[in-house]
């Protein structure tokens, strides 16, 4: 299956602004995220605090709905999903 990975912020300074990634079927969020970290050097520290565990407000959509909300880094994938990955983010 194919999904369209979006980044935003400065998840851009290391993955692509919009890509598409070939995953098996019945693949995870998490599944995906793996496979980012392996080909992008630096993806891993930005996005977990600690194996497994996301940073605290990095959020991950599934065609627009937070993963926090389905199954986590256990939500599964259908082809032409669209996953978006925003960096915590700060200002006033």
């Amino acid at each position: 299956m194919r999904v369209k990975v979006r980044a935003f912020a400065t998840f851009r300074k290391v993955l692509s602004v919009e890509q598409d990634v070939d995953l098996p079927d019945g693949s995870t969020v998490g599944d995906l995220v793996v496979m980012l970290t392996v080909a992008h050097a630096g993806l891993t520290d930005a996005l977990f605090s600690a194996p497994g565990v996301l940073r605290d407000h990095v959020n991950i959509l599934r065609n627009g709905r937070n993963i926090h909300f389905e199954e986590g880094l256990g939500t599964l994938l259908r082809n032409n999903d669209v996953v978006a990955l925003f960096p915590p983010v700060g200002g006033g």
